[in-house]
């Protein structure tokens, strides 16, 4: 199973807002919020508050970064993107100057299709601007002030009108990408959202109303669109605008203050303006949003029945879960067992059939959850609820809902969990796992010394050769040379990972231990580490993956083209004292569902077995095929990403010879 929650930042918003809130009702005078100090985008100065910052990198560093932002219309994230895209640049460079900065305004106004001088719009660059890659959400400087206080600049009467501009700019940039009416209606919206009012808003409002549930839906998630009588009216009477799957992220309020006048005819009084704290978006809150929406996309892919059986025909994985519980009597007769993502409820299943005195199944999907609990009635192990007198044998309790969110409806006590199990892993073993959810349960629900199932993982590298590759396919196909598609292939492959079946023929090197985990005592942090690994050429490889013979030096040259990454968890004699089970996707294994993780070198190094020979080499690049390499070190580094539930990856690789010799290739980065 691929299923991951990594819990965004918690705010307290009911003590956070609580104070101002009474202020504002009474009307009385707006506390003083402190500022909080910076650093300067260019120098190691630290200024007051954001506002200075920018001030003094307009008048110290010719680089006006508020007015670069609202000439070129940046939203939310780009700003993110800009600023630390800035950080990075100047990181990279100690000597900074005036003169740098000036040169960087510039660029990036031309980049932004904007003159130096004015904000008139010209024609914008047509390659994606580097600062706009995704990588720059995050932040260069931790808890870097300046990614929360953008926001905050010019004057406390402006900053109302500047949120209501910007919730209007944001929907029309929306609508722009995701409506097929977009191009009819860009033009009127770019006037509205120009005017910033609040008929224009209604109007907005309006063409958002109108879009295809599905779109209104993605669209909603990021935006508060207020709504005004008037579109409220024209929206309550018509029906196909009223549907119960509207998103719950979309406030649509009816303000009845607006929708009518007061008794002398005059328009009745704004409510007076909240203070900044109040109209800040923060990181926690669009962690929150974000996660939410990740999550109701990764449990309503597991709605689906064909990843279920493929999950189920996986006979590798499916065996060593029933192997673990069913073969395990002295640790499954009479104990209360938890199923964390329970899907079908196979592994409930196999507890209960091992003599389980109760099982939990808890799954994030109300659908699987109904079905799980429809197959366990099916199979007579579903426990009646429904009278305290049931003399029924069922002992399985299916549970609907994210295990975070099941204090108050758990039928066991807290620490009251014998045995734990959960199918948590994903692609990579990190990506999309629940590992983080298991954790949870772990800590919240299972006995002191009670069983985690399975209670290892561990990760492992190697590195593969030309047939790891689809190079050769491509240079005969029904004979003809189709090689350039091939190289194309390949070249793309460096930008991402990719999930296939490594076959065990392909593997020309070594493997690596990466990393190990400890399900009984790992935090959910442990799943961000760096590893160092070697690589030698395996003996093997010398005869049945050579693909040349340096003719100077008489040796078989292996070139590796990456990295493969897999992973094996155990049902250890610790807790699996009758028989211990291990679950490996090594490419030496049988195939499983999770394939490995490919990780493609941008350049192919050259290996050569180390031996009395080696001394004869050319002179050479280390890892070409003129001097190969005796060996592939590296370090590589696994993180959980920015995006909810996906995980990061960097590559750092360099080439040994004999002589001790290294190459290094630059930093690769993959994400899955």
């Amino acid at each position: 199973m691929a299923a991951s929650m990594r819990p965004p930042p918690e705010i307290d918003s009911d003590e956070e807002e609580s104070g101002d809130w009474e202020e504002w009702q009474a009307g009385g005078p707006e506390e003083a919020e402190e500022e909080e100090a910076a650093q300067c985008l260019f120098c190691s100065d630290e200024l007051p508050s954001s506002k200075a910052v920018f001030q003094h990198c307009a008048e110290a560093h010719s680089f006006d970064f508020l007015k670069l932002r609202a000439d070129a219309g940046l939203d939310f994230y780009d700003t993110l993107r800009l600023i630390n895209f800035i950080r990075s640049k100047v990181a990279e460079n100690k000597s900074w100057s005036a003169e740098a900065s000036l040169e960087l305004q510039e660029s990036l106004r031309e980049q932004a299709g904007l003159s130096v001088d004015t904000k008139q719009k010209g024609t914008a660059s047509s390659s994606v601007p580097a600062w706009k890659d995704d990588k720059f959400l995050t932040p260069v400087l931790e808890n870097d002030p300046l990614l929360y206080g953008f926001d905050d600049e010019g004057e406390d009467d402006d900053v109302e009108e500047m949120n209501a501009v910007d919730r209007n700019a944001a929907l029309r940039e929306l609508l722009e990408d995701k409506s097929n009416s977009a191009a009819s209606t860009s033009t009127g919206l770019e006037v509205l959202a120009e005017t910033g009012t609040r008929n224009d808003l209604a109007d907005l409002t309006k063409v958002f109303l109108s879009l295809g549930d599905d779109i209104r839906e993605e669209l909603a998630s990021p935006l508060d669109v207020p709504m005004t009588a008037d579109v409220a009216a024209e929206s309550s009477s018509n029906s196909s605008l009223q549907d119960d799957g509207a998103p719950d992220l979309i406030a649509v309020e009816v303000d009845e203050e607006l929708s009518v006048k007061s008794s002398n005819g005059t328009e009745p009084e704004l409510p007076k303006k909240k203070g900044k704290k109040d109209l800040k978006v923060t990181f926690a809150e669009v962690a929150k949003r974000e996660a939410r929406n990740v999550n109701k996309d990764y449990f309503g892919s597991y709605s689906a029945f064909g990843i279920h059986r493929e999950m189920l025909s996986d006979k590798v994985r499916t065996d060593a879960y029933r192997d673990a519980l069913v073969a395990n009597p002295s640790l499954l007769k009479n104990a209360v067992v938890m199923d964390v993502g329970c899907g079908t409820g196979i592994l409930s299943l196999f507890a209960a059939q091992a003599g389980a005195s109760k099982v939990i199944a808890v799954d994030g999907s109300s659908k699987m959850a109904a079905v799980a609990t429809e197959i366990s009635k099916a199979n007579g192990f579903l426990k009646d609820t429904s009278s305290p007198e049931s003399s029924s044998k069922g002992v399985m309790t299916v549970l609907s809902g994210m295990i975070e969110e099941l204090d108050e409806t758990m039928p066991v006590e807290v620490h009251g969990v014998d045995v734990l199990v959960s199918e948590w892993m994903g692609y990579c073993l990190l990506f999309e796992s629940m590992l983080p959810s298991v954790l949870h349960a772990r800590d919240r629900w299972l006995k002191p010394g009670g069983a985690i199932l399975p209670d290892t993982a561990e990760m492992f590298v190697a590195g593969f050769g030309k047939g790891g590759t689809s190079l050769s396919f491509w240079e005969n196909v029904y004979g003809f040379n189709m090689k350039s598609v091939g190289e194309e292939v390949v070249r793309d492959a460096t930008q991402a990972p990719i999930i296939d079946v490594v076959d065990s023929k392909d593997v020309i090197t070594t493997s690596a231990l990466i990393q190990a985990f400890d399900l009984a005592t790992m935090k959910a942090d442990d799943t961000d580490f760096t590893s160092q690994f070697k690589l030698e050429l395996l003996p093997s490889s010398r005869d049945t993956s050579k693909e040349s013979t340096n003719e100077a030096t008489k040796l078989d040259v292996v070139w590796c083209y990456g990295l493969v990454v897999w992973f094996d968890t155990g049902f250890t004699e610790r807790f699996c004292k009758d028989k211990p089970v291990l679950l490996s996707t090594s490419p030496h294994t049988p195939r499983t569902h999770w394939s490995q993780t490919i990780l493609t070198f941008k350049e192919p190094i050259a290996l050569c077995a180390h031996d009395a020979s080696s001394e004869k080499m050319d002179k050479g690049k280390v890892g070409s095929e003129g001097c190969p390499a005796s060996a592939i070190t590296g370090r590589i580094s696994i993180a959980r990403s920015h995006r909810h539930r996906s995980i990061d990856i960097s590559l750092e690789t360099s080439a040994v010879s004999p002589s001790n010799a290294i190459r290094t290739w630059p930093v690769q980065m993959f994400d899955i």
